[in-house]
């Protein structure tokens, strides 16, 4: 019986890491994504936009790692900015992918967590 439990407190030390890679976005880049989900969405109370935009972070968590999200996230606010400022962005077509695919992700999240668009 100690050996079973010595056996299942090792496989849980070894699944740990990976679990916790799941989701590594820092607490700042989260809630920083939640306010401003929260601020686009304003005929939700704040209750209801808290959890869905939380929702719809732990989803994107999921596919992207912080470093991604955030390089996509830019390029894509400064893909909007008008004439020569947003042209770099727009015009790349790295950035043009990771922005499709960001877009994606993006809608099937808010759908999962029952945001409206």
């Amino acid at each position: 019986m100690k050996k079973m439990g010595i056996a299942l407190l090792m496989t849980g030390l070894v699944t740990l890491p990976s679990v916790t890679m799941a989701n590594d976005f820092s607490t700042v880049t989260r809630v920083q994504y939640v306010l401003d989900c929260m601020d686009s969405n304003p005929k939700m109370n704040v209750y209801e936009a808290s959890n869905k935009c939380s929702c719809v972070i732990d989803e994107i968590a999921k596919v992207f790692t912080q470093r991604e999200f955030e390089d996509i996230n830019t390029g894509y606010q400064m893909s909007n900015l008008p004439a020569d400022r947003g042209g770099v962005f727009r015009d790349d077509d790295r950035v043009g992918t990771g922005i499709k695919a960001f877009k994606q992700v993006h809608a099937e999240a808010y759908d999962s967590c029952r945001v409206r668009r």
